[in-house]
């Protein structure tokens, strides 16, 4: 190819990414120059007479996605700084710079850690004559993953957004496939969203039911249940479990 043809190709690839983010800079201001006014209207078309419920909702779901993003901020820092560490200590160079996209990179659910290993991984391969550099920085991402991901991450995520790890698989599944990329970055928003709604809106109650971390059957019910179906390993289960927390007597009274 002829050098302005190659130019072309290196702009028109340049050009699209940077219109996108520029619309969405421009929007995003005049978004924030006009929240008064434009909770006003979301309100005035969502509440149907109703300002309390709608209000409710909106500020419940302002909470959440805050709580979530500030917990994701400071896990992707933890694991940001831990990982750039491992770099540094293994001679990998520009370890800081691992560290730092490390952070932001995991902002992308499920795939996000994957890539920002593979730049080091990459580079540790290339520069050390042996496996060792490799194989270590393999083993501290796999290490912070595990645990990040299965002892810190369900603890922390379930409690600031009240949505099930299955849900959140489900919602970046979901949102994936509507939007792609940006989908996978705001489906835990998003969802959350979509559960506060069905918490305080009748019709929409089975999102809460299906998506949110809360128990939906009573001690009560469970028990009853497990011994409708005949399951009486659960049943004894379920008994024990409530036995820890009180007596024969008000188990019985209250349970069973």
């Amino acid at each position: 190819a002829s050098p302005l043809t190659g130019l072309t190709g290196v702009f028109g690839s340049i050009l699209g990414p940077l219109a996108t983010g520029t619309l969405v800079f421009i929007f995003s201001v005049f978004l924030l120059l006009e929240r008064v006014e434009l909770r006003d209207r979301f309100l005035k078309l969502v509440s149907l007479g109703d300002l309390r419920t709608s209000t409710k909702v909106m500020d419940e779901s302002a909470g959440r996605v805050s709580r979530y993003l500030l917990v994701q901020l400071g896990v992707n820092c933890g694991f940001g700084l831990v990982f750039g560490a491992g770099m540094l200590l293994l001679g990998v160079p520009n370890a800081v710079l691992w560290g730092l996209l490390a952070i932001v990179f995991r902002y992308i659910p499920f795939i996000g850690t994957f890539a920002a290993v593979t730049f080091p991984a990459a580079l540790a391969f290339a520069v050390d004559p042996g496996w060792t550099m490799l194989i270590g920085v393999l083993g501290i991402y796999l290490v912070l993953e595990l645990v990040t991901t299965n002892a810190i991450e369900p603890n922390l995520y379930g409690t600031s957004t009240g949505l099930s790890a299955m849900a959140v698989l489900i919602a970046a599944i979901f949102w994936a496939t509507l939007w792609g990329l940006v989908g996978l970055v705001l489906a835990t928003p998003l969802t959350v969203c979509l559960v506060v709604l069905g918490r305080y809106v009748p019709q929409l109650r089975f999102l809460d039911i299906l998506l949110g971390s809360e128990p939906v059957l009573l001690p009560e019910e469970r028990f009853y249940q497990r011994l409708l179906a005949g399951n009486v390993a659960e049943a004894v289960e379920l008994s024990e479990s409530e036995l820890k927390d009180g007596n024969a007597t008000e188990f019985f009274d209250r349970v069973a």
